[in-house]
């Protein structure tokens, strides 16, 4: 009776021990295929990152070069702004020279030259 208790025990025992392996090699098997998978995933999340710092860069360049631009135009700007002052001084202090006879004639003069030219322009 002892032999066969021991028997059916060493058999439980085997089965035990075949379970238990078919359960650490499917379970082995699993984490290899999560593995797999998360390294796929982390590959693609690299590549986006990649596309994105690429994306970063190409617009910091163009920041740059717009940035440049602006610069350019506000100094344009300033020269200009300090060429118009000087022809409006200078205009001011004509007007101030003219008498109202001189003013009369520049004004007409203008007219008939600003006519001339509207004629030249628009109906040649």
């Amino acid at each position: 009776m002892k032999l066969l208790i021991s028997h059916q025990s060493d058999r439980s025992y085997q089965y035990s021990a075949e379970d238990n392996d078919d359960f650490i090699a499917s379970e082995s098997d699993r984490q290899m295929l999560l593995i797999k998978e998360q390294d796929e995933e982390l590959d693609e999340l690299s590549a986006s990152v990649e596309r994105i710092g690429g994306v970063g860069l190409t617009i910091h360049e163009e920041l740059l070069a717009q940035e440049k631009i602006i610069d350019d135009l506000g100094t344009e700007m300033d020269s200009t702004t300090n060429r118009l002052d000087f022809v409006q001084k200078k205009v001011a202090m004509v007007m101030k020279k003219a008498s109202a006879k001189g003013q009369i004639m520049m004004i007409l003069f203008l007219l008939v030259l600003f006519i001339i030219l509207f004629i030249l322009v628009f109906l040649t």
